[in-house]
């Protein structure tokens, strides 16, 4: 009995899993045919219950019409050729600069030729990728060429801070600077991708220094805050530094140019940072100038020895154009003593000296300064400086014969010797243009 029971058991389990897998079977077939099912059921109740079934079976048949994409599809292209993996080598190179490399200087260039040709190049439909659209905008802001985005202007899909930013970016690449900061200075860097936040920040503080040189501080802030240890902060720090000693920001300034020192100690660009910075402290274009000339002596003593004598002779001769006397004579005084004999530099020096002499009570040394001058190792621009400086030594030491009455009233005098200075000082500026 128990047999008989255990086998219509097992027989049963056995309909049950053919059974089970039947419906597994119907299933399949089911939603495979779901089109199909779907097609005649719409035919059905189109026309109507009364029909044969006929043409509804032979709408099933029939198969079933493309959908049309909302947008059209982004065309194959290399991962290595999209925009936003070839940028990647623009960043490196910009670093590389930072750290003070100039054959890396000399790549760049080279690169932002290459990418530009690469860019333009490529089929429309990469631009439908929000990361290629910032790669460009990066790229142009970066001092690539801007033709690359009136491809990517008007892509339906760019989103819309995108495409604010895109055609920021394309007045800047071309020169509309006022156009440039009307669409980008509300924007707010730190809501931007990372890819872009930093160099906006930088882009927004350096077409604001001029206007509005405080809020250019806080944008340059933001930029070293969102791109540490690039070239975007480099740029940022340099300018902050600019502005906050010509406004007299003693405190401000020495904690920059500490951190500046510390970070970027081999830029490309220190050197040339370095002689702007001196040059306007010369041309007294800084408040609290006194202390000013303490700090140069003191920066300057950072800077390696072979730079220095440069560097003195730049504040000298910016010195003479502003004005400055004093510290024309201190520059060019020092300038003399690191040159090395018979050097170009130490004839230049000599002859700063000597033109910033004449017009104090050391007169006499001045002039013979200037009679010491290795005229041949001039060049044109300094020859001239040195004839006017001739000039003014004669019209300042002229004296009337004893006895006799001026040959003309002191204050013609004056005037004329000022109009030498002027003229030195136009013959100055066009040397350093």
């Amino acid at each position: 009995m128990r047999g008989a029971l255990l086998s219509l058991t097992l027989a049963a389990v056995a309909m049950i899993a053919a059974a089970g897998g039947a419906f597994a079977a119907d299933d399949h077939h089911a939603a495979a045919d779901a089109p199909k099912a779907a097609k005649a059921d719409k035919g059905h109740g189109e026309k109507g219950h009364g029909d044969n079934g006929a043409e509804p079976e032979a709408a099933a048949d029939a198969p079933a019409e493309p959908e049309v994409p909302i947008w059209s599809e982004v065309p194959a292209v290399e991962l290595e050729k999209q925009p936003y993996i070839l940028v990647r080598a623009l960043r490196s190179i910009q670093d590389v600069i930072a750290s003070g490399s100039v054959e890396a200087h000399e790549q760049q260039r080279r690169l932002l030729r290459d990418l530009s040709q690469q860019m333009r190049a490529l089929p429309t439909g990469v631009w439908d990728d929000v990361r290629n659209v910032r790669s460009a905008i990066f790229f142009v802001l970066s001092g690539g060429d801007p033709a690359v985005l009136k491809l990517v202007i008007g892509r339906e899909r760019t989103p819309h801070i995108e495409r604010r930013l895109l055609k920021g970016a394309l007045a800047y690449g071309e020169g509309r600077l006022i156009d440039s900061l009307a669409l980008i200075q509300k924007m707010d860097a730190r809501t931007l991708d990372a890819s872009l936040a930093g160099m906006v920040a930088l882009i927004q503080g350096t077409l604001t220094a001029k206007k509005d040189a405080q809020k250019a501080l806080v944008y340059f802030n933001e930029a070293r805050l969102l791109a540490p240890g690039t070239l975007v902060e480099e740029s940022a720090l340099r300018q902050q530094i600019m502005i906050l000693a010509r406004d007299g920001e003693v405190e401000k300034f020495d904690l920059l140019a500490s951190q500046y020192s510390r970070r970027f100690p081999r830029s490309l660009f220190a050197r040339n940072f370095r002689q702007q910075f001196f040059a306007g402290v010369a041309r007294q274009s800084f408040k609290r100038a006194s202390e000013w000339i303490s700090r140069t002596e003191t920066e300057l003593m950072k800077v390696p020895v072979s730079e220095r004598a440069g560097l003195y002779l730049a504040i000298a001769e910016e010195a003479l154009k502003g004005g400055n006397i004093g510290m024309a004579q201190f520059a060019a005084g020092k300038a003399r003593e690191l040159s090395s004999a018979g050097s170009r530099t130490l004839q230049r020096a000599t002859l700063y000296e000597g033109a910033a002499m004449v017009a104090t009570a050391d007169f006499e040394k001045g002039v013979a300064l200037l009679d010491a001058i290795d005229v041949p190792k001039l060049g044109m621009s300094d020859r001239e400086v040195l004839a006017s400086a001739r000039s003014v030594a004669k019209a300042v030491g002229r004296w009337p014969e004893p006895g006799k009455a001026p040959e003309e009233p002191p204050t013609e005098g004056v005037g004329r010797a000022e109009t030498l200075l002027s003229q030195v000082d136009s013959l100055l500026e066009g040397a350093s243009q």
